[in-house]
């Protein structure tokens, strides 16, 4: 396996995550500054809604990425690629002609109506980007999509930038250069596909057999990725539709805090995919033990971070203390999330389990809605919904740990079970002891867990040089 390539590839995607993250960092916390509780909270519902277009593409973009993963460009088919392409953006205008007809329904308030109408646009922008970003990837070509991630937080920094210097408060305006933004990146992947654009069409039944066969391919991916986005999504759901667009909005900061650090994983397993693919069993059971053991080993250090990012958050927007105080449940998801991410999913994909992975997100999914059923009906506590979804996450990670395995035939169990104690000890040491005094306590517990560990780590580094 070539690890200088994936380390290239991963080099170019962490500067594209970088720049993605700055401008997240801008959105969450600059522009609640400027604007309302109200006005922030539906900038984060058109964000939230844009988070589940994958799905209409019904897998295709998904089946896509398997079937030509591990292909270099001239070994694929351009013609056929091309061909599903156009059928994708043909039923793509039909959902978004739907979602146009609903927003206009009258049965929303005009600020709703709005975010759903631009969510119609960002739909097809989107998932015609992603379709050529999801072959880039598919190829080995990682950094063109890189790049277009660049194109696409530039696009909108810049506006973004000035909006903030001049303190524009209308949410409307963050949204509409956020989808102009992913214009500008679907013109890029356009221009380095163009081979394929210009390859040609077969004939209409073979193109729609082609893209049957994708779909079915990419269903299981897309609704285990869709699943597993649920998993906190349909928290925030119950909060929107039970405690209305202010606490929505609150919450959502906190939710799209501790979303840099997944966000950035998830491009990780993306990159590792290909190359995994081209590996031999040895090659892949050896990168997954030292992934695992140094994500065990470095995963849940960062629990330290906790006091300091709470009170710089507390102090810069006072007005969403109580979305922090979340922190202390959501700051697990980074570790066992992130692990999940480069673990998980992605030798899933490799041992073409997407099945299983879809049965593993489904059932996670099932009990965060319990929780979050429970939380809001029964106790009426976010924290139970929430703190459900987290210990649904966990489970996940450790269900889907062991069964990789028993798949790869490992025999040296990993040390999950010691970040799941270091993350009791966190939550616990930040719910009943005062902000700094938990942070003292958890640099102890972190300092004696790195070091119990330093000889995994030690192992993890000489694979990684070798």
């Amino acid at each position: 396996m070539n690890y200088r390539s994936i380390l290239s590839n991963f080099s170019v995607a962490l500067g594209a995550q970088g720049l993605s993250t700055l401008v997240g960092l801008l959105t969450s916390l600059i522009v609640p500054k400027l604007l309302g509780i109200d006005e922030f909270g539906y900038w984060q519902l058109f964000i939230f809604y844009t988070t589940y277009l994958a799905l209409f593409t019904l897998g295709l973009n998904d089946g896509v990425y398997l079937t030509e993963g591990g292909k270099r460009r001239s070994e694929t088919c351009k013609k056929q690629l091309a061909s599903q392409f156009w059928v994708e953006c043909s039923y793509q205008c039909v959902f978004a002609a739907l979602i146009v007809v609903v927003a206009l329904s009258g049965a929303f308030g005009e600020d709703r109506s709005f975010v759903l109408l631009m969510t119609a646009l960002y739909l097809l922008l989107n998932n015609a980007s992603n379709f050529f970003g999801y072959l880039f990837q598919a190829m080995n070509e990682s950094k063109l999509y890189s790049v277009s991630t660049m194109i696409n937080c530039t696009a909108f920094l810049v506006p973004l930038l000035v909006m903030l210097a001049v303190g524009d408060s209308d949410f409307r305006h963050y949204i509409f250069f956020y989808t102009i933004a992913r214009f500008a990146s679907l013109g890029f992947s356009v221009w380095k596909g163009r081979d394929f654009l210009q390859a040609g069409v077969v004939d209409a039944r073979t193109a729609l057999s082609l893209c049957w066969s994708s779909m079915k391919a990419g269903s299981k991916l897309l609704l285990s990725t869709t699943a597993g986005t649920l998993i906190l999504g349909v928290a925030r759901f119950m909060v929107d539709a039970n405690w209305g667009i202010e606490e929505f909005s609150i919450v959502s900061l906190a939710v799209s805090i501790t979303s840099f650090v997944m966000t950035l994983v998830s491009q990780a397993s993306m990159v590792l995919f290909p190359a995994l693919r081209q590996a031999d069993r040895d090659e892949a059971v050896g990168f997954y033990v030292a992934a695992r053991n140094g994500l065990d080993v470095l995963l849940p250090l960062t629990y330290i971070l906790y006091a300091p990012l709470v009170t710089v958050l507390t102090w810069w927007l006072p007005q969403y203390e109580a979305s922090f105080a979340l922190f202390a449940l959501l700051m697990p998801l980074c570790v066992f999330n992130s692990k999940m991410g480069v673990v998980g999913n992605t030798f899933l994909w490799v041992l073409r389990k997407e099945g299983k992975l879809l049965a593993i997100n489904v059932v996670t999914l099932c009990v965060s809605a319990l929780f979050s059923v429970v939380g809001t009906f029964c106790f009426h506590s976010i924290e139970i919904i929430f703190g459900g979804a987290v210990a649904a996450v966990i489970g996940r990670c450790v269900y889907t740990e062991r069964f990789i395995e028993n798949e790869f035939g490992v025999c040296e169990r990993g040390s999950i079970g010691g970040a799941i104690a270091v993350t009791i000890c966190f939550v616990i040491a930040s719910i009943v002891l005062p902000l700094w005094m938990a942070w003292a306590l958890m640099v102890a517990v972190c300092s004696v867990y790195g070091l119990l560990n330093l000889r995994r780590l030690k192992h993890v580094l000489g694979f990684l040089r070798s």
